[in-house]
């Protein structure tokens, strides 16, 4: 199952290996497109209430040498299964997949480390992917982590 796991990682987040960092999208979406933003937040899957599947390590970003995002992969309580994606021990998105089939069906970003994942890509197939790149605030190491 790693082995299932760690070819879906590869292919998922090419993009956004090669993009690095910067804003929370390289490709500017428009309203009709699979880009939904939310002030509030959208609602994410229960952690506490799911099924721990396994973890990966892989290196996303060039700014930080080595594998330094941390994959989970987990199976909600609904059986959906999703996986959350960390840096510097900061969730920054989750990767939802609602019909059992490769890829990931919805992509939940938090753009500012705050725990509100305000940024939602739902993409259908035939739609032109949104390539997401790793929020700024991830690189940043804050002064108590760093004690």
């Amino acid at each position: 199952m790693i082995v299932f796991f760690e070819r879906i990682c590869v292919v998922l987040f090419l993009a956004m290996a090669l993009l690095g960092s910067g804003s929370a999208f390289a490709a500017a979406a428009d309203v009709d497109g699979p880009v939904e933003k939310r002030p509030e937040g959208f609602d994410t899957p229960e952690l506490s209430r799911s099924r721990f599947l396994g973890w990966v390590r892989r290196d996303l970003s060039r700014r930080i040498p080595g594998e330094e995002t941390l994959i989970k992969q987990y199976l909600d309580e609904w059986e959906f299964q999703f996986e959350t994606l960390t840096i510097n021990n900061r969730i920054f998105a989750i990767n939802i997949d609602v019909d059992n089939k490769y890829p990931y069906d919805i992509t939940l970003l938090d753009e500012d480390c705050d725990g509100i994942y305000e940024t939602k890509v739902e993409e259908k197939p035939g739609q032109q992917r949104v390539d997401m790149a790793i929020p700024e605030c991830v690189f940043r190491v804050s002064a108590e982590s760093a004690r």
